[in-house]
C-alpha cells in the first residue's frame, strides 16, 4: 500500500518517535495531522515540517479525544490511519509498590486508555477507509517474560494485550498492530543508541503490509508475534 494521498493522525507527533513518523509519512506524500498536549513542542514541529496539520489536545482528557474525533470529522469526513505513539515513563520512578497511586494511574491513562479512547471515536472514520490501518507504538520493556518490572512495563504490555484484542474483533475491517522500536533516543530516553528514524521506516514497512496482516507484536521489522 502506498501512504500517498492517505490521510493519518499520530498521537505525540510533536517530538521523538512520532515527530519522525509525521516527517517519513508527509515524505511519502500523507497527509498529516501532529497532535500533543504540548503548544510549543507543535510549533516547533510546524516550523521543521511546514505541511504538517497540528493539534492541540491532551489524551488523559475524554473530552478532548472528542475533540479530535470532531475535527477529523470536519476536515476530512474519513481517516486512513491512527498511529498511537503518544506515551510517558514516570519520571519519579518505576517500581509498583512505592510509587504514588497517581503516578501508576496516570501512566495507564496515557499509555493504555488514551489509546483505547482513540481508537474506539475514531473508528467510525477509519471503517470509512478503503483501507484503514492502527498501528500502536509499545515497547520490548512490555512484552510478557521473566524479566517484565515497573509501571511503564505493565502499561505497554497491557497496549500490546489491547492491540491484539481490537485486531481479533476487527479482524477483515481494520488492520491494527504494534510496533516495539527498542530503546531509541528520545526525550525520555536521551542516552539510548537507536535511532528514531528507523522506527518512522518500520511504520512504513509496516503500513505496506496487506491488510490481511493484524493482530501482531514487531520488534524492529521483525514479527515477535
Amino acid at each position: 500500500m502506498s501512504v500517498n494521498g492517505q490521510k493519518a493522525l499520530v498521537t505525540g507527533g510533536s517530538r521523538g518517535i512520532g515527530f519522525e513518523i509525521c516527517k517519513i509519512l508527509l515524505e511519502n506524500g500523507c497527509e498529516v495531522i501532529a497532535l500533543s498536549k504540548n503548544l510549543e513542542n507543535l510549533t516547533k514541529a510546524k516550523l521543521l515540517l511546514p505541511h504538517l496539520i497540528i493539534f492541540q489536545a491532551d489524551l488523559e482528557a475524554p473530552s478532548q479525544i472528542e475533540d479530535i474525533s470532531e475535527y477529523v470529522s470536519n476536515k476530512w469526513g474519513y481517516l486512513d490511519t491512527l498511529i498511537n505513539n503518544a506515551g510517558i515513563s514516570p519520571k519519579q520512578g518505576n517500581e509498583l509498590s512505592i510509587q504514588p497511586d497517581e503516578v501508576f494511574l496516570r501512566t495507564i491513562e496515557t499509555n493504555l486508555t488514551a489509546p483505547y479512547l482513540a481508537t474506539k471515536r475514531l473508528l467510525p472514520y477509519l471503517l470509512q477507509s478503503k483501507d484503514p490501518r492502527i498501528i500502536n507504538i509499545g515497547s520490548s520493556m512490555g512484552i510478557i517474560s521473566p524479566n517484565l518490572s515497573g509501571i511503564y512495563s505493565v502499561s505497554k504490555a497491557a497496549l500490546h494485550a489491547l492491540t491484539i484484542a481490537f485486531a481479533n474483533e476487527l479482524r477483515g475491517k481494520v488492520a491494527i498492530n504494534l510496533l516495539c522500536p527498542g530503546w531509541v533516543k528520545t526525550n525520555m530516553a536521551p542516552n539510548a543508541p537507536g535511532n528514531p528514524r528507523s522506527s518512522a521506516e518500520a511504520v512504513l514497512s509496516l503500513l505496506g503490509k496487506d491488510k490481511s496482516f493484524t493482530g501482531h507484536i514487531l520488534r524492529g521489522k521483525s514479527v515477535y508475534q
